[in-house]
């Protein structure tokens, strides 16, 4: 097993607006930097925000022959403000156009992440999460992981891709690759055989 840190271009796009289709619609701040990303929907009036997270590991080291059998996505919620719960989606989009985020592709990121096509597994439901604590999804879609190169995924929140107006706060915080603790940061562990072995190996990005 090998331990890969996560990449430190990850990050989080959010949206703003006095009503819920702008908020969802159009970003007006990125952040890169941050310990926490933090991902799901809020009103405090008069603002909606919508806020969605963006993830990057360097799956290079898999190599092109070998043959992915199992992925899972590992995160540690720091902060949970879901005071309606919702379903992490695990979404399948390559944002590798808007790396690293900035103020001049962060509205392409933002968009895609709403538009593209959810993992079939989630990270987990927020309802009895416990907060600094490491969860599994289940196992994901093995033929998106780039073998050669950066696999990219983004997260929303499943109340947002129902177009579900939030009331209150709705959102949780995630360590990011910046996070103090390294056990919290993110973490994508990858099943695999190489050519001309029948030993499963277990790297951990």
């Amino acid at each position: 097993m090998t331990d890969f840190t996560e990449s430190a271009n990850d990050g989080r796009v959010r949206g703003q607006g006095t009503d819920y289709p702008t908020a969802r619609s159009t970003s007006n701040q990125f952040d890169s930097t941050s310990t926490t990303m933090r991902l799901g929907q809020s009103f405090i009036d008069p603002t909606y925000t919508v806020l969605r997270a963006f993830l990057k590991f360097d799956t290079s080291a898999i190599g092109a022959g070998s043959t992915v059998t199992q992925v899972n996505l590992k995160l540690v919620c720091v902060t949970d403000q879901s005071s309606t719960d919702f379903d992490v989606q695990i979404v399948k989009q390559d944002w590798s156009a808007q790396d690293p985020l900035s103020d001049a592709n962060r509205e392409a990121a933002y968009d895609n992440c709403l538009a593209g096509t959810a993992d079939a597994a989630i990270w987990r439901n927020t309802s009895g999460m416990s907060i600094n604590t490491q969860y599994a999804s289940g196992n994901l879609d093995v033929s998106w992981i780039n073998k050669v190169g950066n696999t990219y995924y983004s997260l929303r929140s499943s109340r947002d891709l129902g177009n579900n107006s939030p009331s209150a706060l709705e959102y949780i915080d995630i360590a990011s690759q910046d996070h103090a603790t390294v056990a919290y940061r993110p973490v994508l562990t990858v099943t695999f055989t190489v050519p001309g072995s029948f030993i499963p190996q277990i790297m951990v990005f």
